[in-house]
């Protein structure tokens, strides 16, 4: 099992679970971890993707994972910005 699956488990699970705590009901709580972790992961697996077109690509990695899936699409313009500036 790759490794990236874990922290993304342990992930969605932490920001479910502080959803839960800040008062949201399970199904609002549900919809907004699985839409941050499908658009984060989504954008990174999409830029990847078109690194011959953009010229660099985006290590993936458990920090870029996390921001990705913890930030959504914010994180993966943030690993993105952190990459072109290093």
């Amino acid at each position: 099992m790759p490794i990236w699956l874990f922290y993304a488990a342990a992930v969605a699970a932490a920001y479910l679970l502080l959803s839960l705590l800040a008062g949201r009901g399970l199904g609002n709580s549900l919809g907004a971890v699985s839409c941050n972790f499908l658009l984060g992961y989504g954008s990174l697996a999409l830029l990847n993707w078109l690194t011959p077109a953009l010229g660099f690509a985006v290590p993936v990695n458990a920090v870029t994972l996390l921001a990705g899936g913890w930030l959504g699409l914010p994180g993966t313009a943030l690993a993105a910005a952190l990459q072109l500036i290093s």
